[in-house]
């Protein structure tokens, strides 16, 4: 593959800027641009060695550091060199171009990763924990991408891809020998299957928890109108986020906010006050506040403390349907009548039960929080590959007892293939260049 090049770290002025050289080629292509009075010629650099220099290209010159990585103990697998200057714009590009005039291809998107899964460094579901663990916004998100890129995933995968391809072959010598091999085959095969199904099956229940891991827990704050609604946002978030006035309707639209629990992202939802009114921007909210009720995976209904729902509360509440609801009761700084509802009793004002609420939020949908100590499936085509290799798997495996072995095979193949998709081994172009598409050019 022709040796390619590009800078591996943000546009814009900084402390540093990287370009990155991968390829047969990289030393020579360096050796156009980056000079060290260490070296006669740069093919004598020692691996994993920073020697001081000066790059070069047409009029611009910088003093900097540069670095060889020796094929093939490298993050492509192939040779790399890289230049670390100082960071401005223009530098970087110069010596990028440098590069590309000395005989190198400008980088695509992903790249240098794609080649470390062509070159069997890293495993496809590797490949797109690395980016998961660039855009990772929440100390979660970072965790399970961490996990997934150190191959965890990716081992338990390719695991089951090996039990059953060895049931498929078992089954296939039993086709040319259905006499003598084909009751014990079909017992040996029935038994692995069996057990992959068990295995996919626990790997799956982690998904939904991955999902919260991944996009974070959507929760409306949900009341009539007055009760605290933007004065528990603000207590939440830790700062004046939300206006709050005593005038009724003040809150007209929604307004989002995040804030980070337990390493966990909480999507927070200022609704508008649910009431009758005929202000018609107002109302346009309050129709709003029931459509987020009905899509968060969590609704904190805010009352006050101390008393009974009123009429309007309790037609909200018989509204949200089967949506998970925690009873958040407000005002519980004021003198009110025992209150023995179970929820959580807060003060916006004052913050009392402000934590107490944030790890019951956590806690209403990932009861003990996320463990990290097994895999979680945060990727959606993940999920969908496990899925469909389920599915395929649990009709081979109750097809045993009734279908001929050709049929039982088809679906094992499909399982097998639905596996491979998730580590690569299956997985076609389209598939393989849709994924190295989202990185940024320099990874």
């Amino acid at each position: 593959m022709q040796t390619i090049a590009a800078i591996s770290t943000p546009v814009g002025v900084g402390a540093i800027g990287i370009v990155r050289i991968s390829g047969d080629d990289a030393l020579k292509v360096a050796s156009r641009v980056f000079r060290t009075a260490r070296l006669k010629d740069l093919k004598d650099a020692v691996p994993n060695m920073m020697y001081y220099g000066t790059a070069t290209h047409g009029g611009v010159s910088d003093k900097c550091l540069g670095v060889y990585f020796k094929a093939p103990k490298t993050y492509t697998g192939e040779d790399i060199f890289e230049i670390h200057c100082h960071g401005g714009i223009r530098i970087v590009q110069e010596i990028l171009k440098g590069c590309t005039e000395a005989g190198a291809r400008a980088a695509d998107k992903g790249e240098f990763t794609k080649r470390a899964f062509l070159n069997g460094k890293l495993a496809l579901s590797d490949a797109e924990a690395v980016i998961s663990m660039i855009n990772a916004e929440s100390e979660a998100q970072l965790k399970a991408s961490y996990r997934s890129m150190t191959g965890e995933l990716s081992k338990s995968v390719f695991a089951f891809e090996e039990k059953l391809l060895d049931a498929i072959a078992t089954m296939e010598a039993a086709l040319d020998y259905p006499e003598e091999m084909e009751e014990e085959s079909r017992k040996v095969a029935k038994d692995t299957v069996t057990e992959l199904c068990g295995e996919l099956e626990k790997l799956l229940a982690t998904a939904k928890t991955g999902s919260y891991v991944k996009q974070g827990i959507d929760v409306a704050i949900v009341g009539i109108a007055n009760v605290g609604k933007s004065s528990t946002l603000n207590a939440l978030t830790g700062k004046d986020r939300a206006i709050v006035t005593d005038v009724a309707g003040t809150t007209r639209d929604s307004l989002e906010e995040r804030i980070e629990v337990d390493g966990l992202l909480i999507n927070l939802i200022d609704t508008a006050g649910i009431r009758e009114t005929d202000d018609k921007v107002e109302k346009l909210g309050v129709t709003r506040s029931r459509e987020i009720a009905g899509s968060s995976d969590v609704v904190l209904f805010i009352t006050e403390a101390g008393r009974d729902f009123d009429e309007e509360e309790k037609k909200i509440l018989s509204s949200l349907g089967g949506a998970k609801v925690l009873y958040v009761f407000n005002k519980d700084d004021k003198p009110h009548a025992k209150d023995d509802r179970k929820g959580v009793f807060v003060s916006a004002k004052t913050g009392a039960g402000i934590d107490a609420l944030k790890r019951a939020i956590v806690d209403s949908v990932i009861e003990g929080g996320v463990d990290f100590s097994g895999n979680i499936v945060t990727d959606s085509r993940h999920k969908d590959a496990l899925s469909r290799a389920y599915f395929s798997l649990v009709q081979a495996r109750d097809g045993f007892d009734v279908e001929p072995a050709e049929c039982i095979l088809v679906d094992m193949r499909d399982a097998y293939s639905a596996l491979g998709e998730i580590t690569g081994s299956t997985a076609d172009e389209n598939i393989v260049n849709a994924i190295f598409s989202k990185f940024c050019l320099g990874k």
